[in-house]
C-alpha cells in the first residue's frame, strides 16, 4: 500500500515538476526576448540556470532532508542525461552546426570543471570545503560568460502589455517547482526503501531522468526551429550549473561523511561525455546523427552501469 501511494505521489509530483519547469523556461525565454538578450548568452546563463532549477530544488531539499547522496546523484546523473540523452535525441531530428570559435573556450571550461569533482572523488573527499570551491567555480564561470559578446536573434518578441503576465507566470511556476520537488524527494525516498535502492542510484537514474525532461523539451524545440545556439548554450551551461552550483550547494549544506566511491562510475561517464562533446563541437563544428547515436548508447551504458553496480546497491 505504501509503495502504491508513494508511486502515485512521485508520478504526480514529477509531472508537476516537469510542467512547471517548462512554464518557467517558456517565461524566461519570453523575458529574454523582451530585454533583447542574445541566444547563446541566454543559454549559458539564464536558460541554463532556470532549466537546472528542478535539479537545484531537488538536490537542496534532499540535502536538507539529510539525503545528500540523492542530491549528488541527481546533479551528476542530470549532467550525463543533459549531454547524452538530450543531445542524442535532439540530433536525431536535426544535426547541430556551430562555429568552433563560439564554443571552444566554453567546452574547454566544461572539461576542466568536470575534472574537479573527479579529483575530489579520487581524493575521497566531498566535504564543505569542496562545495565552496565548486560554488566559486560557478561564480568565475558566470563572469567569463558575461564578458562574451554574441549577436544572435530570438524571434517572436513579447509585447510590453504582456510583460506583467509573463513575469507572474514565471514566479508562480517557480513556486510550483520548489513544492513539487519536495514531494519528488520524499516519495522517491519511500520507493527506494521498498525496493532496497540506495539514494545515490535513485538520484543518478530515476530522479535525474525526470528533472532532465524539461530540458529535453526546450532543446528539442529549439533545435527543430533552427535555434541551435540556444540549445548548445543550454547544454553546456546547465552541465556547468549541475557540476558547480547544484553539487556545491549540496556539499555546503550537508557534506558527505560516508564513502564516495558510489559516484566513481558516474563521474567517469561525465568525463567521457564531456570529452566526446568537446571532440564533436571543436573537431567537427557540430553534432550529427552518428554522434547523437553514440551519445544515446553512452546514456544506456550509464544506466546499466548505475543499476548494475554492486557498490550502488
Amino acid at each position: 500500500m505504501l509503495l502504491l501511494f508513494s508511486a502515485v505521489v512521485f508520478c504526480i509530483a514529477l509531472a508537476v515538476l516537469v510542467l512547471s519547469s517548462r512554464a518557467v523556461i517558456s517565461s524566461s525565454i519570453k523575458l529574454s526576448e523582451y530585454f533583447g538578450i542574445s541566444q547563446l548568452a541566454v543559454g549559458f546563463i539564464l536558460i541554463a540556470l532556470v532549466v537546472s532549477l528542478p535539479d537545484l530544488a531537488v538536490s537542496v531539499i534532499a540535502a536538507l532532508s539529510n539525503q545528500p547522496e540523492l542530491g549528488i546523484g541527481d546533479a551528476i546523473g542530470s549532467t550525463v542525461a543533459n549531454i547524452c540523452l538530450v543531445l542524442g535525441i535532439a540530433t536525431l531530428v536535426r544535426s547541430i552546426k556551430v562555429e568552433r570559435r563560439h564554443v571552444l573556450d566554453c567546452t574547454e571550461l566544461l572539461l576542466l570543471i568536470g575534472a574537479v569533482p573527479a579529483i575530489f572523488l579520487i581524493l575521497g573527499s566531498l566535504g564543505r570545503a569542496e562545495g565552496i570551491v565548486l560554488l566559486l567555480l560557478f561564480v568565475i564561470y558566470c563572469f567569463f560568460i558575461v564578458k562574451e559578446r554574441f549577436s544572435l536573434h530570438l524571434a517572436d518578441g513579447v509585447l510590453r502589455r504582456d510583460i506583467g503576465k509573463v513575469s507572474l507566470s514565471f514566479f508562480l511556476s517557480l513556486i510550483l517547482v520548489v513544492i513539487s520537488a519536495r514531494f519528488v524527494v520524499s516519495s522517491a525516498s519511500d520507493i527506494a526503501l521498498v525496493f532496497g535502492l540506495g539514494p545515490a542510484v535513485l538520484g543518478l537514474t530515476l530522479i535525474s531522468f525526470g528533472t532532465t525532461l524539461p530540458e529535453l523539451a526546450i532543446d528539442f524545440t529549439a533545435i527543430r526551429r533552427g535555434q541551435t545556439a540556444l540549445a548548445i548554450g543550454d547544454i553546456l551551461g546547465s552541465s556547468v550549473v549541475n557540476l558547480t552550483l547544484v553539487l556545491g550547494s549540496v556539499l555546503v549544506i550537508n557534506p558527505i561523511r560516508a564513502s564516495v566511491s558510489v559516484f566513481t562510475i558516474a563521474i567517469c561517464f561525465v568525463m567521457i561525455a564531456n570529452t566526446f562533446l568537446f571532440y564533436s563541437l571543436v573537431k567537427h563544428e557540430g553534432i550529427g546523427k552518428n554522434h547523437g547515436i553514440v551519445f544515446i548508447i553512452l546514456y544506456i551504458l550509464f544506466l546499466m552501469a548505475s543499476f548494475g553496480s554492486k557498490a550502488l546497491g
